[in-house]
């Protein structure tokens, strides 16, 4: 997953603050394929590689950014107030096409309150399907008329279920997850580094492929550390993780010193 030039500063300043004595060094300047994005270095010796990524949901952030991207979404036509929930796969341009139309149905008809027990049947509800609808309510006031807001809807094991005591569920989740085929080229970056220690900083946004049990320990105030070692690939030496959330503190694991956590530079 492609990061933004501005989350990998932030992951910069993180370490940075998180590492005293040393550097981090941009050392993907695009000059060639394959590079890693930093290094680190003490008294002038680069002695680690480090490598960014993110456990994001891309279907989902591209279909934000398509859908709220551009401020406030305001229809002529409607009374608005409407908050429309949709699946990760909904075609971002037809919701801005044919979703005006539909909400302008469901008012005429009276009806504010669309899911799997409430709302329309037969064509209306094929649809609110067809356009990727899983629920949709009409406040019954609203300041700004015209108004959509639209939010996605995540799978229920990624929204929310037990808390746990540890982060070990964390700490399973990312040696799985960081075998997947999709993570090779982030594995190659780090072994063609040469480097003895070989870092992989992951992020989770708040659309992320983790399950809710994984990510919670990593946005909750003083979230548990980890007691579990990870089952890290070869490639990688030591992991940093954080979510994008204001909330949560970030946690960094090596051979050395097993799990610690490092606080975000906001």
């Amino acid at each position: 997953m492609q990061r933004t030039r501005g989350e990998e500063q932030w992951v910069q300043a993180c370490m940075q603050a998180a590492l005293p004595g040393v550097e981090v060094r941009h050392h993907d300047d695009g000059s060639r394929p394959g590079m890693h994005d930093f290094d680190l270095v003490r008294d002038g010796q680069r002695f680690a590689a480090v490598e960014v990524t993110a456990a994001a949901d891309a279907a989902s952030i591209e279909l934000w950014k398509l859908l709220n991207g551009g401020g406030r979404w305001i229809q002529g036509g409607l009374a608005g107030g409407w908050m429309v929930s949709l699946i990760p796969t909904s075609r971002a341009k037809r919701v801005r096409a044919e979703l005006p139309k539909f909400l302008a149905e469901l008012e005429r008809t009276g009806i504010q309150q669309l899911s799997e027990v409430h709302g329309p049947t037969g064509e209306l509800s094929d649809r609110a399907e067809r356009l990727g609808i899983v629920s949709a309510y009409q406040s019954p006031a609203t300041d700004f008329p015209g108004s959509i807001y639209c939010t996605i809807s995540l799978p229920p094991e990624q929204s929310g279920g037990f808390v746990p005591d540890t982060g070990d569920a964390f700490a399973h989740w990312v040696g799985d997850w960081l075998r997947e085929p999709q993570r090779v080229d982030n594995l190659r970056k780090l072994q063609r580094s040469g480097a003895a220690e070989r870092h992989l900083f992951l992020l989770l946004p708040g659309f992320t492929t983790a399950p809710f049990e994984a990510f919670d320990p990593l946005i909750r105030p003083e979230g548990p550390l980890p007691e579990a070692a990870p089952q890290l690939p070869e490639e990688i030496t030591h992991l940093w993780a954080m979510s994008t959330w204001s909330t949560g503190d970030g946690f960094h694991w090596s051979p050395e010193a097993g799990w610690n956590r490092f606080f975000k530079i906001n």
